[in-house]
C-alpha cells in the first residue's frame, strides 16, 4: 500500500493527448511550440513527443536538468489548481487564493498549493500553512483583477513557465478547437476497447462531460448511432458544446437519469429515453466512482461512507445497461478509481448476479490484470485492466501505460 500512496502522490511522466481523427493534425505546430518555450527556458531540446496511435499524442516531461531558481515572490493557489499546474496547466484566476501586494504584471512568481485549505482567499501576507511548491510562471492579473472587483475573476492568472513536475505547459489554442484534447491514457484505451464501428447503436450512460463520446463518434468516422445520457441539463449541455467542438453530428444527447433508462413497453422508441430492453449494440458504463486513481493526490477529502455510496449507483447502472444491452452486446465498464469494492469486486458481483454476462478480455490489453484474491480467479483477472503500479507475473505493462493514472476497465457480452 506504501507504494501504491507513493505512486498516486507523484505527478505521471507524460501529458497524453486525443487526436480528433476527423480533423486535420500536425505534430509540427506542438513541436514548433515546444521549441519557443525551450527558449525561453535556456535550453537546446524539446521533450519527447510521439503519436502512440493515430488517435493518441505523447508529450514527455522536460528533461532531468531543466530547472528555475526560486524567486522571492509567492503565490497560493487552492489544491485543485495546484494539481492541475503538475499535470501542465495555467493557473486560472479562481484558483488563486494569495498574492503579494507588491506583485507587479509580468513578474516572475513561485506557485504554492495550500495543502491544508486554510488560506483566506485574498491573503496580502505570506502564508504559513502547509504548502507544497508547483512551479514557476509570469503574472498575468494584479489584485484588483482577482480580489477587489465584485465579480467571479476569470482567464489566465499566471502563465506557467514551468511546473514542478517538468512536464510541458501546453496551451491547446495551438490548434483549432476540437483537433486535440488532453486526456489521460486509460480513458483514450477504453474507446479502443468499445471499438465502436459504423451504424452501430452506441449507449454512453454518464457521458458527460463527453470526452469518451466524442472518441466513440471519432472512431465511428462520425456514422455510429449513439446516445449520451447525464442527470442534469447542466451536464449535457457541457456533452453538446464539446460535441459541436468535434464536428460530430451523430450523436443524440438527452439530460437523463441512466439508472431508469428502460422500459418493458416493446413499442417504445430507441432515439429516446427510456429505451426497450435489447436496444444497443455497445454500452459503455462509465461509472461515477470514488476518483481515487487520480494522480498527483495532494490531498484526500473521500469519507469511508462516501466510498461504500458508489457500489450503490454502480450496481444501478449495471441493472440499467444489461436490460438495454442486446444480447451477443458488448458493455464496458470504466473506472478512474482503485478501490477493489468499485472494480474487481464489482466484476465478480455482475458474474453472480447476471448468468447471462460474460467476462471477456477487455482487448487491446495494455494496462495490468485485476488484483489477485479479491473476488476473481487467474483467468478473469487476466481479462480485465487495472491501470497503476502493481507487477504481476500474469501480465508484463508498458511503463507508459503505468505511469498514467489510477484507472480500472472490464468488458463483457450478454449471451442469452
Amino acid at each position: 500500500m506504501n507504494n501504491l500512496t507513493k505512486w498516486l502522490s507523484e505527478t505521471p511522466n507524460f501529458t497524453s493527448f486525443r487526436i480528433n481523427k476527423l480533423k486535420e493534425f500536425d505534430i509540427k505546430n506542438l513541436r514548433e511550440y515546444l521549441e519557443t518555450q525551450n527558449h525561453e527556458l535556456g535550453i537546446q531540446q524539446i521533450p519527447n513527443t510521439y503519436l502512440l496511435k493515430e488517435d493518441c499524442l505523447i508529450v514527455e516531461k522536460w528533461p532531468e536538468n531543466v530547472c528555475l531558481e526560486k524567486c522571492d515572490r509567492e503565490v497560493i493557489v487552492d489544491v485543485s489548481c495546484a494539481t492541475a499546474v503538475l499535470r501542465g496547466a495555467h493557473v486560472f484566476a479562481p484558483g488563486v487564493l494569495a498574492l503579494p501586494t507588491s506583485c507587479k504584471l509580468n513578474e516572475r512568481v513561485d506557485v504554492y498549493g495550500d495543502l491544508d485549505g486554510q488560506c483566506k482567499r485574498g491573503l496580502k501576507v505570506p502564508y504559513e500553512g502547509r504548502k507544497i511548491y508547483v512551479g514557476t510562471g509570469y503574472l498575468k492579473m494584479q489584485r484588483y483583477h482577482l480580489f477587489d472587483n465584485g465579480v467571479q475573476p476569470s482567464g489566465i492568472a499566471i502563465h506557467m513557465l514551468l511546473p514542478a513536475s517538468r512536464l510541458p505547459v501546453i496551451n491547446e489554442s495551438i490548434y483549432p478547437v476540437g483537433h486535440i484534447l488532453l486526456q489521460n491514457l486509460p480513458s483514450i484505451v477504453v474507446g479502443w476497447v468499445l471499438n465502436v464501428k459504423p451504424g452501430e447503436h452506441i449507449l454512453d450512460m454518464c457521458a458527460a462531460p463527453g470526452n469518451k463520446t466524442t472518441h466513440l463518434a471519432e472512431m465511428s468516422n462520425n456514422q455510429a448511432h449513439i446516445i449520451a445520457l447525464d442527470k442534469t441539463k447542466q451536464k449535457t449541455d457541457k456533452i453538446s458544446k464539446n460535441l459541436e467542438a468535434h464536428g460530430i453530428t451523430c450523436v443524440k444527447v438527452f439530460p437523463y437519469n441512466s439508472e431508469k433508462c428502460y422500459t418493458n413497453n416493446s413499442e417504445a422508441e430507441i432515439n429516446e429515453p427510456p429505451f426497450p430492453l435489447n436496444s444497443f449494440d455497445k454500452v459503455l458504463l462509465d461509472a461515477p466512482c470514488s476518483g481515487l486513481g487520480q494522480r498527483p493526490q495532494l490531498t484526500n477529502t473521500v469519507t469511508p461512507k462516501m466510498l461504500q455510496s458508489y457500489k450503490h449507483v454502480q450496481r444501478k447502472l449495471f441493472e440499467a445497461a444489461i436490460k438495454v444491452l442486446k444480447v451477443d452486446g458488448i458493455l464496458v465498464y470504466s473506472t478512474c478509481t482503485i478501490t477493489e469494492e468499485e472494480n474487481e469486486r464489482m466484476v465478480a458481483w455482475v458474474l453472480k448476479k447476471f448468468p447471462n454476462m460474460q467476462l471477456v478480455p477487455a482487448e487491446p490489453l495494455l494496462g495490468g490484470p485485476g488484483l489477485p484474491n479479491v473476488g476473481l480467479s487467474d483467468e478473469q483477472r487476466i481479462m480485465v485492466q487495472r491501470f497503476g503500479p502493481e507487477e504481476d507475473p500474469l501480465r508484463q505493462v508498458h511503463d507508459i501505460y503505468k505511469n498514467s493514472i489510477g484507472f480500472f476497465t472490464a468488458k463483457f457480452i450478454k449471451i442469452k
